[in-house]
């Protein structure tokens, strides 16, 4: 929880003062005190609390309050989410100061984030937007401003978080509010894919955290730049950048950002063959990121550890690394996909809620314009409560539009590895007590690294879901297609032997192999590894299936590539 409150103070403005309004006797001095070491001295700051909360009684109903938000904080920070919620969300509606109300409002919103309360997260978010034009005080304003920032680029809404980082950084010019404000932009820009290669901009966000005295927002967007060089190709100018600032990392006692730099090193690493030192960066970041948390740092580097065992051909460690990669890696896609779900149903019920109140408001003015008789009047309400009535509808198709697309690949269209994994369990769990046969299917195309970096990615792209169609022509009503991320792809193939599956997977691998990367289709070069397992010999666990598939996949690889491998119980023996 300390990595939290932490990670907090890095989003939400450091050392944000008292709200204003409070006088300046002695209990008003200690409680600002208070606030102002908070994250800077944690021992002092639970000290100070302890001795206020003895004097309660002689503090004014501010000032109780005041104090009230503060025990909230350190509660949070101690990781007692629930008094923390409970203590802070007292306040958001009860507090005699509008700026105490905002800051309270916008620290819990954080701590319900980290106790996966996303849709009451979301729904005081949308609470505290609605008074953020009654705030004065300019910290508390920055505060929300950043938690809105943030909490937007974390759901992919990266025009609203960029609204949002932009508003930070016009109000705190040359402060460490800029500098939040500017890294809030770079990672809305980024991912939001509106900034793929390092530009200018990136290194005036590093300057405006660098002149302040920041340097965690600063290496934040640092990884960034590096992601860009790793994407183009440039590894050994990505290595040199995450290693030239390796130390100032450490000296940040950041666990999420040392984690992200680790993991980019062992990415470099591996990209140049560098096997050792992958193996190195890969398991500090797994040793050095937040602890009970997936995240995207630590799949990233279980992933490195799998592919550097295969690499060596330990074949046992491989398909133990795949396990771990496989489990943080669904960890932390069903921790985005719960956020992003949590976000649009919040959306749409407050749409709704809107158009429902709207539309009570118009049936009272009709009736009571039925009473006055005026036609003209009935008329245009009878028109307006269409309106409403067609876009209660159009939410309605918004709602089962974000559903699709919490549960299916945005590039390929198929399902995503999340909900392929859900629906796979329920299709495994149903034929274990009808005893029908089951096969999975993981493949993956060979060498696209050298695809996208020679035709760019808009090739890629196509080659990817021109493979995608290939498949499906050779797939069942009920058959389950997924993709887990870049060129990995998983089948779930119902009442079928190990026989059929491997036929239907050489039909598919035949058919990647006509794909052309050109219009005239006078350029294939195109193809694909298969491995696949059957529920006789894996039984109905998804976990390993999938686990025998990679190893057959594994073996495909090692043989020549472009062709299709089956899990036989003997390899299991083998890797034992």
């Amino acid at each position: 929880m300390r990595t939290l409150l932490n990670t907090l103070a890095l989003f939400c403005v450091m050392a944000c003062s008292v709200a204003s309004g409070m006088s300046g006797d002695d209990a008003s001095n200690r409680l600002q005190h208070a606030d102002a070491i908070k994250s800077s001295n944690p021992e002092q700051f639970a000290k100070e609390l302890e001795s206020l909360g003895k004097q309660t009684s002689q503090l004014t109903v501010p000032q109780q309050q005041y104090l009230q938000y503060l025990q909230g904080w350190r509660n949070a920070f101690d990781g007692d989410y629930p008094r923390a919620i409970v203590a802070l969300e007292g306040l958001v509606d009860d507090a005699v100061d509008i700026n105490l109300q905002f800051r309270a409002g916008a620290t819990v919103i954080n701590v319900l984030v980290v106790a996966l309360h996303y849709e009451k997260a979301f729904s005081r978010l949308s609470q505290l937007l609605e008074r953020l034009p009654r705030v004065t005080d300019s910290e508390a304003r920055n505060q929300g401003l950043a938690v809105a920032a943030y909490l937007y680029n974390q759901v992919s809404q990266y025009d609203l978080g960029l609204r949002y980082a932009e508003q930070l950084i016009e109000s705190g010019p040359n402060t460490a509010v800029e500098c939040n404000g500017r890294q809030l932009k770079m990672e809305a820009l980024f991912k939001g894919s509106r900034l793929r290669t390092p530009t200018g901009e990136f290194q005036a966000a590093i300057d405006a955290c660098t002149r302040v005295g920041q340097p965690a927002p600063a290496n934040l967007v640092r990884t960034y730049v590096a992601r860009s060089l790793l994407s183009d190709g440039k590894v050994d100018a990505a290595l040199h950048l995450l290693q030239q600032h390796y130390d100032e990392v450490v000296q940040t006692h950041y666990p999420r950002l040392l984690s992200e730099f680790d993991a980019l090193l062992a990415d470099a690493y591996y990209r140049r063959g560098d096997f050792s030192h992958a193996q190195q960066s890969a398991q500090r970041a797994i040793n050095n990121g937040a602890r009970n948390e997936y995240s995207e740092p630590l799949a990233a580097a279980y992933r490195i550890l799998y592919l550097v065992a295969r690499q060596q051909d330990d074949t046992s460690s491989a398909l133990a690394y795949h396990e771990k990669y496989a489990a943080a890696d669904k960890g932390y896609l069903d921790d985005v996909s719960a956020r992003q779900l949590a976000y649009h149903r919040v959306t749409h019920e407050l749409t709704a809620n809107r158009m429902q109140i709207e539309s009570l408001h118009r049936q009272n003015q009709l009736l009571e314009l039925q009473r006055e008789n005026n036609n003209l009047s009935i008329a245009l309400l009878v028109l307006g409560l269409g309106f409403i009535s067609y876009w209660a509808y159009k939410t309605k198709l918004s709602q089962l539009h974000f559903m699709r697309l919490s549960r299916h690949d945005g590039l390929t269209g198929i399902f995503n590895r999340h909900h392929f994994v859900e629906q796979a369990n329920i299709a495994l769990s149903a034929a274990r007590e009808s005893q029908h046969k089951l096969c999975v299917l993981l493949f993956d195309l060979d060498h696209f690294k050298s695809i996208n970096d020679r035709y760019g990615h808009a090739t890629g792209d196509s080659v990817l879901r021109q493979a995608v169609a290939a498949c499906q022509l050779h797939l069942s009503p009920g058959d389950l297609f997924g993709r887990f991320g870049g060129e990995e792809f998983g089948i779930l193939l119902k009442d079928c032997d190990m026989e059929q599956a491997q036929q239907r997977a050489d039909q598919m691998r035949e058919a990647i192999a006509r794909i052309s990367m050109h219009e005239d289709g006078m350029e294939p070069g195109v193809s694909a590894s298969f491995g696949v397992a059957a529920t006789p010999t894996s039984g109905y666990g998804l976990s390993q299936l999938l686990s025998d598939a990679d190893a057959a996949l594994y073996r495909a690889k090692r043989a020549g590539r472009n062709r299709v491998m089956s899990f036989d119980a003997a390899d299991r023996s083998a890797a034992a």
